[in-house]
C-alpha cells in the first residue's frame, strides 16, 4: 500500500466528487472518499476521472487533520446540484436542464422501479429518453449517493 495525498476526482458510476486517501495493487485500485458525505471506498483506477484544474499533490507533505467526518462545499453551489435520488419531482424540473413535470415524474417512477428504490449510476436515467443526459450529466448538476 503507497499513501499519497489527497487529489480531487471525479468517481464516473456516480458522478460524485471524490478524494484519492491511497493506492493499492500497484495503483490498480485506490482508496477513496466523498467530499459530499465522508464516505469512503475503493474504486478501480478505470472508475475514476481527475478534475481538471486539480493539481497533483504526490509530493506534498500530509497535512496533520482532526479526525472525524469533514463538510467540505462542492464546486457547484449546493441549490444548483441535485442528488436525484432525493430530489422532488418538482426540483428536477427546477434544476435539469429540459426537463418538465411529466419528465420528472417518469424519472421517479423509475427510481421506484430500481433494486432498493434508487439510482446507483447516472447511466440508469439513460432510460429516459426524452432528455439530452450527456449534456445534462456534462453540466454536473446531478449526482447519486
Amino acid at each position: 500500500m503507497t499513501a499519497i495525498s489527497v487529489q480531487d476526482v471525479l468517481y464516473k458510476p456516480s458522478g460524485v466528487k471524490v478524494e484519492i486517501l491511497s493506492e493499492h495493487d500497484e495503483g490498480e485500485y485506490k482508496m477513496v472518499r466523498s467530499t459530499t458525505t465522508g464516505k469512503v471506498f475503493f474504486a478501480h483506477k478505470g472508475q475514476i476521472e481527475i478534475v481538471e484544474g486539480s493539481e497533483d499533490k504526490k509530493d506534498a507533505k500530509p497535512s496533520l487533520k482532526r479526525r472525524g467526518r469533514q463538510i467540505i462545499q462542492p464546486e457547484i453551489p449546493f441549490e444548483n446540484r441535485i442528488n436525484i435520488n432525493g430530489a422532488t419531482p418538482e426540483r428536477l424540473t427546477q434544476v435539469l436542464k429540459g426537463v418538465g413535470i411529466k419528465t420528472a415524474v417518469e424519472i421517479k417512477e423509475l427510481q421506484q422501479s430500481m433494486p432498493g428504490e434508487r439510482f446507483t449510476k447516472l447511466e440508469q436515467l439513460k432510460a429516459i429518453t426524452r432528455v439530452d443526459w450527456d449534456e445534462v450529466l456534462a453540466a454536473g448538476v446531478v449526482y447519486v449517493e
